[in-house]
């Protein structure tokens, strides 16, 4: 039977029940906390695990970056396979992989199996990203596709805070094992539920364009303006936010507040950051891609500011770090929620790929780029105040992305 041409479309809600949205959203949300969960273990973990390893400061800042490199390479690797064999089947690869990794953690001996491990583990953290992230908006409905994405972003910051109550607890045992522990143990437990549960019918198929060809995928024609301001924006904003992360302890102090305060104002940080994901994709898809972009560059900067420039008390210092955190996770969501609607399916996950691979320079650039100013003596402060034109500057790229892609610029897309 012919469809009504004058029935009206069905709403969105029922065209997300028909393709399994909720399903697909809450599975993709559980990988992405995971991520989060992993990613803020060697933090956590650094501080207990330094002594029983005798490392000095400079093989900790390679342990922390070991995983970063691993993202970094398999990111591209990852969105070439899913977009070649389908998006399932990386996504299960890539969480068993970070789960053995993350216990095998636990029988390293030295300094050398530690990176090694941690790097392993930044492989299948870089498998699982790209492919979750173009999993969401594939399966979600047009109206729905940006608030997917920055729905299981926010799950990030959360797995960051399970991280850290995990090893303050003692639930799961005393010291640095028990993060890699439940780190381990949740994802090969979430990898047979993933493998049942996903959808299969995704990625390019034996269709996608050839992995050999990704680049002029990305970097051809029209493309490549987009994909470079795509690179520039991520890059500039996950080095603030890894600068943050990384050093906001140091800086807190530097600014005269005590260290029995900075806890608290790192979990104020991270639940800004849960929210602003959150909100980026639902005012996204509500039409204020723009002014959603400038608000979170604009206030990240005006917050940023006003750390770097008045002295603050603890209750002050707590609300900028929630407007901070809120504000630039709101950014880096809004940019992963775009990523996939820049390119047309048989490059999608590669060019997310592309996206997050970039970013990871800038999570290496940032822990570095303070470590460096305060090297040569410059104050907490300056480091704050340094990153305002950077976030200004990614601002201004992401922006051109948004005016790009809403002109139907990359003749592509899907």
């Amino acid at each position: 039977m012919q469809a009504d041409p004058a029935r009206p479309p069905a709403p969105a809600w029922a065209r997300a029940r028909e393709l399994g949205t909720v399903r697909v959203l809450a599975l993709c949300a559980l990988v992405i906390l995971l991520v989060g969960f992993d990613l803020q273990a060697a933090g956590v973990s650094a501080p207990h695990l330094a002594p029983e390893f005798h490392l000095l400061p400079v093989q900790i800042g390679w342990f922390l970056g070991a995983s970063s490199l691993g993202i970094f390479l398999a990111s591209v690797l990852g969105g070439i396979l899913a977009d070649r064999f389908g998006r399932r089947p990386v996504v299960v690869a890539g969480v068993a992989l970070f789960g053995c990794c993350s216990l095998l953690t636990l029988r390293a001996g030295g300094f050398g199996p530690l990176l090694a491990v941690r790097f392993m583990t930044g492989m299948g953290l870089g498998l699982a990203m790209p492919a979750v992230i173009a999993m969401a908006s594939d399966h979600s409905p047009a109206e729905w596709k940006k608030r997917a994405v920055g729905f299981i972003y926010c799950a990030i910051p959360l797995g960051a805070l399970l991280a850290g109550a995990v090893i303050q607890s003692g639930w799961f045992g005393q010291g640095w094992r028990s993060v890699y522990l439940v780190g381990g143990l949740a994802p090969i437990l979430a990898a047979p539920l993933l493998l049942a549960l996903l959808p299969a019918a995704n990625g390019g198929g034996p269709r996608a364009e050839r992995p050999g060809r990704f680049l002029g995928g990305l970097l051809g024609g029209e493309h490549a303006r987009v994909t470079l301001a795509l690179w520039l924006g991520t890059f500039g904003t996950l080095l603030v936010i890894y600068l943050l992360l990384g050093w906001m302890p140091t800086l807190l102090v530097g600014l005269g507040l005590q260290r029995g305060q900075v806890q608290f104002i790192q979990m104020a940080f991270n639940l800004g950051a849960s929210l602003g994901a959150a909100m980026s994709g639902l005012l996204l898809d509500r039409s204020f891609t723009s002014s959603t972009l400038g608000v979170a560059y604009l206030g990240s900067a005006l917050c940023l500011t006003l750390f770097g420039c008045m002295p603050l008390g603890f209750h002050s210092a707590q609300a900028l770090a929630f407007v901070v955190g809120g504000t630039v996770t709101c950014a880096q969501a809004a940019i992963f929620a775009l990523a996939p609607l820049c390119y047309g399916r048989a490059v999608r996950t590669t060019g997310v790929g592309a996206t997050v691979s970039a970013g990871r320079f800038g999570t290496v650039a940032g822990p570095l780029l303070a470590g460096s100013l305060l090297s040569v003596g410059k104050s907490a402060a300056d480091v704050l105040i340094v990153l305002i034109p950077i976030t200004l500057l990614s601002g201004l790229a992401v922006l051109l992305v948004a005016r790009w892609s809403s002109r139907e610029a990359v003749s592509s897309r899907a």
